[in-house]
């Protein structure tokens, strides 16, 4: 009798559907476009550029795969104009404790006045490793990590200190030869039980733009259940 095979595409698929068919992807439209998007355009009038920064497709699905998971703490490599940033912090806000967030190259961007200043701790002109090492010398354990900015083995062995068993990785530009299908790659040769739940193109209609991210999780993570939806109590 042969058991029931299920591809990493096929999980992939029905994951991405129900993420954006979800009852709160009307609630993660509007803060990405009444709080999220116009913060992040006040602060990119300091950056040289706006390019580079996620999509808003890609802000929706941050927001709601923080949401689904209710990280307690994040940490994210690549802040730039912090659009990813406040899509972690607001899907997240249910659960959240802490959100630390890096950027290599600028030290620009600041937190919005209340308690996203109280919880983002942003570390400017700072490499993930540095990043890495003061959250590992103070003890941290990070749930969900976001990386849009290239990993090192040096990355690798601190985040392997700072993650939990059911630690989630989302990865930003996973397409082509961008920096986010070699993290991928490195990620999994490092942690070998990780699934791959990567971008569908077919699911693209009827969104507003694009997005290229893809979701690691430990195949210990995932659970067969009778609820014909995702998990409603979880979002």
């Amino acid at each position: 009798m042969n058991e029931l095979y299920l591809s990493e595409a096929m999980v992939a698929r029905a994951f991405w559907t129900e993420l954006r068919s979800t009852t709160r992807a009307n609630e993660a439209a509007r803060e990405v476009d009444t709080i999220i998007f116009p913060h992040s355009e006040v602060v990119g009038k300091s950056f040289p550029t706006q390019t580079g920064s996620i999509s808003r497709d890609s802000a929706e699905l941050i927001w709601l795969m923080a949401r689904y998971f209710q990280p307690k703490r994040i940490a994210e490599v690549g802040t730039f104009i912090g659009r990813s940033t406040l899509s972690l912090y607001h899907g997240a806000k249910p659960s959240l404790e802490f959100l630390a967030t890096c950027d290599y190259s600028y030290d620009t961007w600041h937190a919005p006045a209340g308690d996203a200043k109280s919880k983002i701790r942003y570390f400017g002109k700072t490499a993930s490793q540095a990043m890495f090492q003061a959250l590992a010398a103070e003890g941290k354990k990070i749930d969900l990590f976001l990386l849009d900015g290239r990993i090192s083995g040096e990355d690798l062995g601190l985040i392997e200190k700072l993650m939990t068993p059911n630690s989630v990785f989302i990865v930003d530009d996973f397409e082509g030869v961008e920096k986010g299908v070699a993290n991928v790659f490195h990620l999994r040769e490092k942690f070998k039980d990780l699934i791959l739940l990567t971008p569908d193109s077919e699911l693209k209609n009827g969104w507003n733009d694009s997005h290229c991210l893809a979701l690691l999780l430990p195949t210990a993570n995932i659970r067969v259940t009778r609820q014909q939806r995702l998990p409603l109590g979880l979002m």
